[in-house]
């Protein structure tokens, strides 16, 4: 079936955008909501919890959809109390650009925004004014990514660049790259590993099967203030997706030579994990060892089950200098020593490292974790940075420095230097500065017989503060 090839303003004209503001208000949050609901001549509701045992409260992350019509602020505690969100529903071009506008202004003349502040625009076509080759569900991802120019996102918003909340869509690699052969020009999804899997990448395709996709790039300190090249982003954006929905299944030649020479520097690398002989030439200044021994004849007879482990550390990092070794009686994978970005790791103990990523369940020894998410691990004697750390042992010794932490079960006794503490237990050993925002503080548990001081959370609060 041919369909029509819709004009640049056509297609723009028959998109549906979606906006996600976050910023922070002079106002409390139900005044904000009222001073927006004028500015944009729209209605601005605050969902609230309702319970008897306490007043309501703004709803954070509420499951309320908004409208063209009617939008919703939200509390959004990973920038502390005070940051807001403002979401609204799908909206035809022209309004969307309205409200864009008008929100910019707003948020210049009644607030502010910093680094923790970002803007998501969720994009869909409306298939009753444009119609295209497939529907979002069924779009090839590949073909949009090899053909989506990050480097113009990049350019205005350069240090989203190494953010761990939108990171960077340029990763696809052959899957079971241990077993890769050349010569496979499928290139799809079931040959291909893509950034598919989760939502923090600057463009989010989990969203692609309710129809429309959402876009994480842009943000930080003052956006508000770059108003002509968000828009030009969005158009951009919209007429990408239009050609990738359009695609017919044909690459065209610079897509398929980015693409075969990542395949053939996969294909390098693939020949390195054969055997444990050839990796040693491979890598050098990398050193392996199974329980602390080197010996080739050990290493090898265990090379088939520790050889992905390593890969993970290496492959996609090009780390060239480190140690790694496979601790038999714990089935622990132990690295030391590495400098890595843009990692995911599970599972490993991590000796003396500098790392950026993604980590969950992991052990951390003397090192430092910039620019990650950091999930259900624990950690001696390391400093986190810049990171959100979630359900992770904090003893003392370690650092938090400008973190978002979010401890529900795990007792908070470190030193935390700025940044937000969403919720958790403040232990007695716990360092907290000044300029660290405490969202929510989780009560010890009581021991039977003790009464409630209705004043301790208040009075843990300045206590922890004193404590430097």
């Amino acid at each position: 079936m041919k369909f029509k090839r819709y004009s640049n303003e056509e297609v723009l004209q028959g998109s549906k955008i979606g906006f996600e503001f976050e910023f922070y208000s002079s106002m409390e949050v139900q005044e904000t909501a009222r001073s927006l609901a004028k500015y944009l001549g729209k209605r601005v509701v605050v969902p609230m919890s309702m319970s008897s045992l306490d007043s309501p409260k703004p709803l954070y992350h509420s499951p309320v959809k908004p409208t063209d019509s009617i939008f919703k602020l939200e509390p959004d505690y990973s920038g502390g109390k005070k940051m807001c969100e403002l979401v609204t529903g799908p909206m035809k071009y022209a309004d969307a650009k309205n409200v864009l506008i008008k929100v910019f202004e707003w948020i210049r003349s009644n607030g502010y925004t910093n680094d923790r502040c970002s803007i998501h625009v969720n994009l869909s076509i409306d298939p009753n004014k444009i119609k295209t080759h497939v529907p979002i569900p069924q779009m090839n991802f590949a073909k949009f990514i090899l053909s989506f120019d990050e480097n113009s996102v990049y350019k205005v918003f350069p240090k989203r660049k190494d953010s761990v909340y939108a990171q960077s869509i340029d990763k696809i690699s052959p899957n079971k790259i241990l077993f890769y052969t050349s010569g496979n020009n499928n290139f799809g999804r079931d040959t291909l590993t893509l950034p598919v899997d989760e939502k923090y990448y600057g463009v989010n395709f989990l969203k692609a099967e309710k129809g429309y996709l959402e876009y994480r790039y842009m943000g930080g300190t003052g956006y508000e203030k770059q108003q002509r090249p968000i828009l030009e982003l969005v158009d951009y954006f919209i007429i990408h997706l239009y050609d990738t929905l359009n695609f017919n299944g044909q690459f065209n030649s610079s897509e398929i030579s980015r693409l075969k020479t990542i395949m053939e520097r996969q294909e390098k690398l693939q020949k390195a994990y054969v055997k444990y002989t050839e990796f040693k030439k491979a890598f050098p200044k990398f050193k392996v060892t199974v329980d602390m021994n080197d010996m080739e004849e050990v290493v090898e007879a265990y090379w088939n089950n520790i050889r992905g482990k390593i890969y993970d550390v290496i492959g996609p990092n090009k780390v060239v200098k480190g140690e790694y070794n496979y601790d038999t009686d714990f089935g622990a994978n132990q690295i030391k020593d590495c400098k890595l970005k843009n990692v995911k790791l599970d599972d490993y103990e991590i000796i003396n490292c500098e790392i950026e990523g993604i980590l969950n369940n992991c052990k951390f020894y003397g090192s430092t974790i910039k620019n990650s998410r950091i999930q259900d691990c624990k950690s001696q004697n390391t400093e986190f940075v810049s990171s959100k750390v979630a359900e992770t042992e904090l003893s003392a010794g370690n650092k938090c420095t400008d973190c978002f932490i979010e401890n529900k079960r795990s007792i908070i006794n470190c030193e935390v230097e700025g940044g937000v503490i969403r919720n958790g237990e403040i232990g007695k050993l716990a360092k907290i500065s000044k300029e660290t925002q405490i969202v929510e503080q989780i009560e010890p548990v009581e021991t039977p017989g003790n009464f409630k001081d209705e004043s301790r959370v208040e009075k843990n609060k300045e206590n922890a503060r004193k404590k430097k």
